[in-house]
């Protein structure tokens, strides 16, 4: 059978939805701090508490959710996204396939519901074969054209911008991966910051 890696119900989005609207994005997006007590302080600013690095930070959120803020290349490099995996089940046997999707979109469906509750409907929302399916906020945020297309990632999505260009743009993202062994869907909502200047090549910096 299909495994349950994570279950966050939809009021338990909610709690860390507003907890990330609290956040001073201005100040995430600088970059992670060097020194361990500066690293502290700093996420203190935002309620969080440091787990551990892995292409950026792991934190703990003042609801007790883990937030992963991705920052490639050590401290000292700005933060682009700061990510919360809502729900994620892996498929054992590409039997499963259908299975795990059809949870998956009703998973995807609450979520989204709890969400514009908070903030309102989406500015865009939608599969992957919309026509009008937006560009990423910067490059890299998800894959492009030609390989949503062919992979069907992200399978859905949900997107909140504003006319304010220091304001993150909010996205609810559904990914499904047929196939079997590591197959399966991840449900996450991403707080998208400005692209990194400067951003790391090669490959497998985010894996």
């Amino acid at each position: 059978m299909a495994s349950v890696i994570t279950d966050h119900p939809p009021q338990r989005l909610a709690a860390e939805l507003a907890e990330l609207l609290r956040v001073d994005w201005r100040t995430v997006w600088s970059g992670l701090p060097e020194g361990e007590a500066e690293l502290a302080a700093w996420c203190a600013g935002s309620g969080w508490t440091p787990l551990w690095p892995q292409s950026g930070l792991w934190v703990r959120t003042p609801a007790g959710g883990r937030l992963h803020l991705a920052a490639a290349g050590g401290p000292g490099r700005p933060v682009t996204r700061a990510s919360y995996t809502a729900w994620k089940v892996t498929a054992d046997t590409p039997a499963q396939d259908a299975e795990v999707l059809a949870v998956a979109l009703d998973r995807y469906t609450a979520h989204l519901t709890q969400l514009a509750t908070a903030l309102g409907a989406p500015g865009w929302e939608g599969a992957w074969d919309s026509p009008d399916f937006p560009e990423p906020p910067a490059p890299g945020r998800w894959a492009s054209a030609a390989d949503r297309l062919e992979h069907r990632s992200p399978y859905r999505l949900a997107q909140w911008r504003y006319a304010n260009p220091l304001a993150p743009v909010i996205a609810l993202t559904l990914n499904h991966r047929p196939g079997g062994y590591a197959g399966g869907a991840t449900l996450t909502l991403t707080f998208h910051g400005p692209p990194d200047p400067a951003p790391a090549t090669g490959p497998g910096w985010l894996l």
